[in-house]
Parts: structure tokens; sequence; C-alpha cells
């Protein structure tokens, strides 16, 4: 029955854990939780970096201008059908396309100048802040009296900038000399210097410039930047927005963002004006080239009216009389009228060709139209065919004359047409808006970066606590230790009464001294300063864990040791032993670290007189003995540091004096150094009957507490167990630890 039950009980404590792949929303948060001063900071500089780059970024502010796109462009009244042929058909996308095209950009480029582009070399980081709302002209004196540093107010117009083309794109300084007179420099090389308002030529290379208006202090520098057109035209390209205002309105906005306010208004204007213009030369060209095109066939049209009209009159002279009968005469008017309809389609086919494609439906729609007029003359002229000789020959003779009449007439109304819708030609483009920049600064937008940035901070604070609890590589849970064969006796809670103090020092600090709190090493004993303390009550839990592990020990002496150093192997000795003490027995603690021991200094005792002098010799047992003030409870120091520590416990004399003190007291402490720095523990923990080593919490891995028992294993030492100490109260580890802190044993009053 007891073998039975031995056997489901850790079946049934396994079925109680929690399975690895499964996600414990309790923990994440808890580890939140004990981040959140690592959030906090992280989160509260990426705001302040926010805020800085808020406060030094220059305002981003945007001009708009609105034209308005028709869909016929207006004409003279009674012309409607006329004006059609030469208005517009492009969509609103294809305007667009024709607004950030070269030719409306470059004239754009080459009206303002645009291939030079000034910039005042202000004060690094803070100069362009300080120059912020001071209005062109309007000089403040040097700023933070450096020279050559713009202070705002200052305005430098180019009219035009020629370098050499190895030059564009690189860096020029333009310095004012004077009022008037300035110089410019590429690097140390002086270009050229002259006075403004006039053209300056270069003696040295391909240089001239001509500036139009300087305003600045003497001394001042300027960065001039030329670039070439094409590269400029495709800047501006890429800067300017054009859009359609709602479907198929005809409704464009221009718009373009910058610093510079009254720049990106005049580029905005530039803009629809060229456009504008461009567009009302392109229907008088329009109207030109149909001009030009019925101005040739005119006169062509003339002769054959008059060779018609002799021909027709030289064949009534033969003939005395020849009439037409009533069915004869309205088949020669109705193709008379096809005739002439099929001439003016012929006027318009060139320029229906050029406006549309084969494929459009208005292109397909004039030549079914015209196939039709074809058809129709073709069935009149086989009806025509029946009547006699000599009416047909009348009929052809007076069909030619009459067409070539009714050609020659609509020519001459058409020029006349075309001359007035020249003359009035104001394009199907209207400027409804001109530029105008909007009062509120588009960019930066400082509400939604402050949130951005607060957002951005704490998920990089998660980030950083989350990698950092990924790649931690302390042991913070001492279920670890237990899953690897190693028994766990006690968790000594962290304690914010051993370690350190703060006290108050005066130090000088420039011309000023400051009062400041140092903090520095406090070696007291924590069982007698604090003897309510959680540390202090996991150490009894201790007492009576190590009580059950010595029951089958070989002697009365305990080894603690450690893999690393600081892991608080002396606090746990030294108050271990006073907290044995203070149950009535006698204790002995021994600092067998005699190189860099340090347990004299919780009992203010000096190092000298110890373990050292007693293996070597030279001093008896008894001798090195040192009372504390704990009852019941002594100390022998490490002594004079020796030469060779690990020979002097190797020596015979090691296990005699160890039994002697064994029979001297009822427990018997040796804190040793770290088994992964030295041998000496290993050694020393060959005579003790138990042996503990000590974790520290967040700090000791544990790759290293396998290594350090490995090495007592290969010494013959056997571990009992391991003590964890100095276990912060974190909400991580609150969920799964049992410890002192969750059950807090409080008096009430």
């Amino acid at each position: 029955m007891t073998e039975q039950s031995s056997v489901n009980r850790p079946q049934k404590q396994a079925s109680q854990q929690m399975p690895d792949d499964e996600i414990d929303l309790r923990h994440l948060l808890a580890l939140l939780i004990d981040g959140r001063y690592i959030i906090t900071i992280v989160t509260t500089v990426v705001t302040m970096l926010a805020l800085i780059y808020v406060f030094l970024a220059t305002p981003i502010y945007r001009a708009n201008g609105i034209i308005l796109v028709e869909e016929n462009a207006p004409g003279v009244p009674g012309l409607d059908d006329m004006a059609e042929i030469f208005a517009s058909e492009s969509s609103s996308a294809t305007e667009i396309h024709v607004i950030k095209s070269r030719l409306v950009l470059g004239r754009v480029v080459d009206e303002l100048g645009l291939t030079a582009s000034v910039v005042p070399d202000y004060i690094p980081l803070f100069g362009e802040l300080f120059a912020r709302g001071i209005s062109p002209g309007d000089l403040n004196g040097k700023p933070l009296g450096l020279s050559g540093f713009a202070g705002g107010g200052e305005k430098l117009e180019i009219a035009s900038l020629t370098v050499p083309r190895y030059m564009h794109g690189e860096d020029l300084s333009l310095i004012v000399d004077s009022d008037s007179l300035f110089s410019l420099w590429y690097g140390s090389q002086e270009l050229l210097s002259g006075k403004v308002g006039e053209l300056v030529l270069s003696d040295t290379v391909d240089a001239d410039i001509r500036v139009n208006a300087l305003t600045a202090r003497k001394g001042t520098s300027f960065t001039v930047v030329k670039k070439s057109r094409l590269q400029t035209i495709l800047e501006l390209k890429e800067l300017i927005k054009v859009t359609e205002k709602g479907k198929d309105t005809g409704i464009i906005e221009i718009s373009l963002e910058g610093s510079d306010r009254e720049e990106i208004s005049r580029i905005v204007d530039s803009v629809s004006a060229n456009y504008y213009l461009q567009n009302v030369q392109r229907m008088a060209a329009e109207a030109e080239n149909s001009l030009d095109f019925i101005d040739d066939q005119i006169p062509r049209i003339k002769n054959e009216l008059i060779n018609s009209e002799e021909a027709l009159n030289d064949y009534r002279s033969e003939r005395t009389s020849v009439d037409l009968s009533l069915e004869a005469q309205a088949a020669l008017d109705s193709l008379v009228q096809i005739e002439a309809d099929i001439s003016t389609m012929a006027i318009n086919e060139a320029d229906i060709s050029r406006r549309f494609t084969p494929q459009h439906p208005n292109y397909i729609s004039f030549k079914r139209q015209q196939s039709n007029l074809l058809g129709q003359r073709e069935k009149l002229s086989l009806k025509l065919e029946a009547l006699p000789d000599t009416q047909k020959e009348i009929l052809r003779l007076k069909r030619d004359f009459e067409v070539n009449q009714a050609i020659f007439v609509a020519l001459k109304n058409k020029r006349q047409e075309l001359s007035i819708l020249k003359a009035s030609t104001v394009g199907n483009v209207r400027i409804l808006d001109e530029a105008e920049v909007m009062p509120e600064a588009v960019a930066p937008k400082k509400g939604l970066i402050m949130v951005l940035a607060i957002l951005l901070g704490g998920i990089f604070g998660v980030i950083i606590v989350a990698a950092k609890n990924f790649l931690r590589a302390g042991v913070s849970d001492p279920r670890v230790f237990s899953d690897n064969g190693l028994m766990v006796h006690a968790t000594i809670p962290h304690t914010e009464n051993e370690g350190i103090i703060e006290i108050n020092k005066w130090s000088l600090r420039g011309f000023f001294k400051k009062k400041v709190k140092v903090r520095k090493p406090n070696y007291t004993l924590l069982a007698l300063e604090h003897p309510a303390d959680l540390a202090i009550e996991a150490l009894r839990s201790l007492r009576t864990s190590l009580h059950f592990s010595m029951l089958d020990a070989a002697n009365n002496v305990v080894m603690i040791s450690s893999a690393s150093p600081g892991a608080g192997k002396s606090f746990i000795s030294s108050n271990l032993g006073a907290v044995i003490a203070q149950t009535g027995q006698r204790v002995l603690v021994v600092d067998s670290d005699m190189r860099k021991g340090y347990l004299h200094k919780r009992f203010n005792f000096e190092p000298d007189g110890g373990l050292s002098e007693v293996l070597a010799g030279t001093m008896e047992s008894e001798q090195a003995i040192k009372a504390t003030k704990v009852d019941g409870m002594d100390v022998i120091t490490r002594g004079a540091i020796p030469s060779n520590p690990s020979e002097l416990l190797m020596s015979a004399q090691f296990p005699k004096v160890l039994a002697e003190l064994g029979s001297m007291y009822d427990l018997v402490i040796f804190d040793t150094p770290p088994i992964l720095a030295v041998t000496d523990a290993s050694i020393v923990g060959t005579y003790c009957g138990t042996s503990l080593i000590v974790a520290r919490y967040e700090s000791c891995t544990l790759r290293e507490v396998n290594a350090a028992n490995h090495r007592f294993d290969l010494g013959g030492v056997d571990i009992k167990g391991i003590v964890f100490n100095a276990v912060q109260k974190k909400a991580s580890y609150y969920y799964y630890d049992y410890g002192y802190y969750n059950y807090e044993y409080k008096t009430e009053e």
C-alpha cells in the first residue's frame, strides 16, 4: 500500500503541473508588472525624444489652388457645333498628367528660378528654432554673438545662376561682404564676387550669378546648391500633388507642402497659370491648323468652280434647249447635297483622325456616316444612268457646278467662323481659387506623434522586458533545481536590511557643495539587528531542514559553498550559526576562505590569528576561537593570507583540527570559497558530514550549479541540497513560490 501511494504521488503532482506548451497569461502579466520601471523609463525616454523632435522640427505648411476643366470651350453664340470640333475631350486623369508634365513644370522652374536653392546657415540644432517666426528683413543682431550664422530675417533672391556641370548638386557658399556686396565660394575657392542687381561673371571658371535682393548682416553665409533643370523638374513633380475633387467633376486641386509659405504659394500659382496658358495656346493652335487647311483648299475649289461653270455654259450654248424632268431635277438636288456633305466630311477627316484613334467611338461613327453618304451617292448615280445621254451630260455638268459652288460657300463660311473662334479662344480651363497657404501646419502632427511615441515607447519597453526575461540565464524558479535532481532546502528572501546602508556625505562639485547619499557595505549580523526579518525566518526553516539532513551524517560539520562568488555564503553561514546558537546549541563558524574571506568583518574582528595560523601549527585551536555577541556562537577567522592555502587544507593537521573542533561544539559551519574558482571547497567537503551549495536568485545559472556539483562528485563530496538565496519579491515569482513573501506572519497588536 505504501509503495503504491509513493508511486502515485509523483503522477498526481505531475498532473497538477502546467503543460510547457500552454501560455500562462498571469505569468505574462506578472512579467510586465515586474518590468514596469523599465517600461516606464523607456516610454519616458521615447516620449521625451518625440517631444524634442516636435519642438525642434521645422513646421511644414500646405498651399493649394483649384482649377476647373470644362467639357467644352466657350465659343461665339451660334457656333456651338463648330466649337465642339475643337473642344477638349480629355479626362481629368489626362489633364493631371498634363499639369505634371515637363512642359508645364519646366515653365514654372524657369519662371521662378527654382534651379538654385538657397538656405541660410543657422547655428546647428537650435539656430533654425531661434530664427522661426522672424519676418524677412527684420534682422535681430548676431545670434548668440556668433558671426557667420543667420539669426532670422535674412533674405536672398537669385535671379540666375550658372556653374560648371561638376558643381551641380554641390554646396556653394555665398558670403555677405557688405550691404550690397557678396562673394560666392566653392569650398576654399572663390568663384566670383560682385554687387546685388548686376550680372557677375567669374574670371576663373564658367560661372555667373545675378542676385536680385539680399538682406543680411555682414559676414552671414548662405548655402547655395545649383541643380540641373531636369533634376529640378523631377523633384517638383514628386513634391507637387494634383488630384481630382470628386468623380468626373473636372475640378482639380493643386497642392504643395513646404516650410517656406511664400515660396510654395508662388509655385502653386505659377503651375495654375502656366497650365491655363498652355491650354489657351493649345486651343488657338487647333483653330490655326484648321484655318491653314481651309486656306489651302479654297483656291483649288475656286478654280474647280470656275471650270465647272464654263463647261456648263459652253454645253448650254451648243444645245439651245435642254430641260430636265422633275424627277431628274430632284435627283440632282439630292446628289448635290450629298456631294457637299461628302466634301465637308473630307475636310474634317484630317482633324478627326488627329484627335481620335481608329478604335474611338467618335471616329467609328464618323466613318459610318461617311460610308452611308458614299452609298447614297452610288445609288443616285446608278439611277441617273437610265436618263438620255443629253440629260445625263447636262445633269453631270450642272452637278459639278452646284457641288463646287456649295463647297466653296461652305469653306468661306467655315473660314469666317474659325477666324472668329481663334480670336475669342479662352480655353476650357478656369482658375477658381488662387493659391492660399493653410494657417495651421500640416506637419509635424504633434498630437499624433506624441501618441505614437507613447505607444512605441511602451512596445519597446515590453520588448526589452520580454527579451531580458528570455535571455536571462540566472535561475529564478527553485523548481528548476528540483527538476534536475537537486533538493532545495530553503529559499532565502532578499532583504533590504542586509548588505548596504545609506549615509550623508559632503562632496565638492564645481564651486558648490552638495549633500549626497553614498552607499557602502554593511556587514552587521542580520540575526541580531533584525531578528524578525523574513530572511531570518527562512534560515530558521533551513535549520529545521538541516537537522533532518544531518541525522545520518558522519559528523556534525557542515560545509557551505557556492558555484561562483557573490552568492551569499558568508551571509548564510554567519546568520545560520546565529539562528542555531539562539536555540541553545554551541555553534562554531569557520572562515575557510584563506584567500579573500571577509567573515571577520561581520563581527568586527581582525582577520589575523585564525585558521591559517592553526593549520600552519603556529597557534592552537583554542587560541584562534573568538567569541561573538551571540551566546553560544564562536568564530574562527581566516587568519593571515598564506601563500599555499590548498596545501594547508590537504595537510594532516586539518582533519585533526576538524575533529577537535567537532568535539567542542554541537555544530561546526565551514564557510568555503566558490568551488569553480578554487578547489579548496572540495578538500574541505571531504571531511564534512553535510555539504550545501548556495545559489543566488537570477545570478547563478543551472549550468554553474551542475558544474559545481560535478566537481564535488569528482572529489567524493556528496551535496545534500541547494540554498536558494536573495529571492526577490516579484509578481512573476509570486504565483509560483510558496515562501515567506506570500505567508508573512505578523502579530496583531
